[in-house]
């Protein structure tokens, strides 16, 4: 392990435009985690103290979860860390799920330690409510236990013709306060998940956005949101599915990689004609594993794929804090050396 104030680790945790689906079926909580290419770098150092101080200092969550990870590991107690992010918090885009990811990533950079998906997930949704952020694949995730709940299938190649929103969503207290899904709830949500298994089996965008926008119908119901509504009812008229926060603000449209760029300014313009806030066009997909951690000096904070907002019509780049790779998501384990972790028996929805 390296000694105090040697080096510095680095980590890095991807972001979420909201959920493909998210909800309860035969009485387990489950979301359908889609990543994104914006999310959370974070590095560390340790110091002699008895406690991990965090800059921003409202990154609190993320402290929290290093320093979980740095008891379990037997490791001084002690640390700086730095958390730099391009996900805005309380929108639905696993901010904080992202923050305390990449912390523990950084952390397990500095000390050379392997950790699993697996130890990621349960020491987040120790804190609160997480994402599964952490597997390098479309999962069913438990939110509230951080268990895999099942394997589902590689991240596709798709985009999100997104708005962001108004205001902000409490992850903690949406789950305190959430209903129980009524049982035609759950069955719908059900052949939903049979359309997402088939949707990454066929690599079929448009089916994962027809179950996206099952999970948003039954999110309506329980809700009455009227922004949501309105999202809903012009993604039947234009032909799309849809995919959104179901504990965030976020609400957007997912299509293919390949729509043709005239399509897809159509579809940007009845996004905005819907004035549910900026609106972006953001990836879908992951970085490959070797940015995901590791120490000494960090991979550069440029390179990153544009992302082209559509507010006022205007494409606009913007640069993420993490070098970002487009390509085919990798199924491989986190780290070398760990076999893939596999869900619990009899936790399939």
């Amino acid at each position: 392990m390296n000694g105090i104030g040697t080096n510095f680790g680095w980590g890095f945790a991807p972001g979420t435009f909201g959920e493909l689906l998210q909800g309860e079926i035969d009485g387990i909580p489950f979301l359908v985690t889609l990543p994104i290419f914006w999310g959370t770098r974070a590095t560390f150092t340790a110091s002699p103290t008895d406690r991990v101080r965090v800059w921003p200092p409202f990154r609190k969550k993320a402290a929290l979860a290093v320093e979980r990870a740095l008891a379990a590991w037997n490791a001084p107690p002690g640390g700086e860390l730095v958390i730099q992010s391009t996900l805005p918090v309380g929108k639905g885009m696993a901010s904080s799920t992202a923050d305390m990811v990449a912390a523990v990533r950084a952390a397990a950079g500095y000390y050379g330690v392997e950790v699993r998906p697996g130890e990621l997930a349960r020491w987040a949704a120790s804190v609160e409510p997480s994402d599964g952020i952490m597997y390098p694949f479309i999962s069913a995730f438990n939110p509230m236990t951080g268990q895999l709940v099942e394997r589902l299938g590689p991240v596709p190649r798709a985009l999100v013709l997104g708005a962001m929103g108004f205001g902000r969503v409490s992850t903690v207290l949406h789950h305190r306060k959430r209903a129980p899904y009524t049982l035609s709830q759950q069955a719908r949500l059900k052949a939903a998940l049979d359309l997402v298994r088939r949707g990454l089996a066929t690599n079929d965008v448009t089916v994962l956005a027809q179950a996206g926008l099952i999970s948003a119908e039954v999110q309506y119901e329980r809700t009455g949101d009227t922004a949501l509504a309105a999202l809903v009812k012009a993604a039947r008229r234009v032909g799309v599915g849809v995919i959104v926060g179901h504990s965030g603000t976020v609400r957007g449209w997912l299509v293919p990689r390949h729509t043709p760029g005239k399509e897809l300014k159509r579809l940007e313009d009845q996004l905005k004609a819907l004035h549910l806030g900026t609106c972006y066009r953001l990836e879908v997909g992951l970085v490959p594993r070797s940015t995901l951690s590791g120490q000494g000096p960090c991979a550069p904070l440029t390179g990153a794929p544009p992302l082209l907002g559509v507010e006022g019509g205007e494409s606009q780049r913007q640069e993420v804090t993490h070098r970002q790779a487009v390509g085919e998501a990798s199924d491989e384990p986190e780290h070398r050396g760990h076999e893939a972790e596999t869900p619990q028996k009899g936790t399939r929805p």
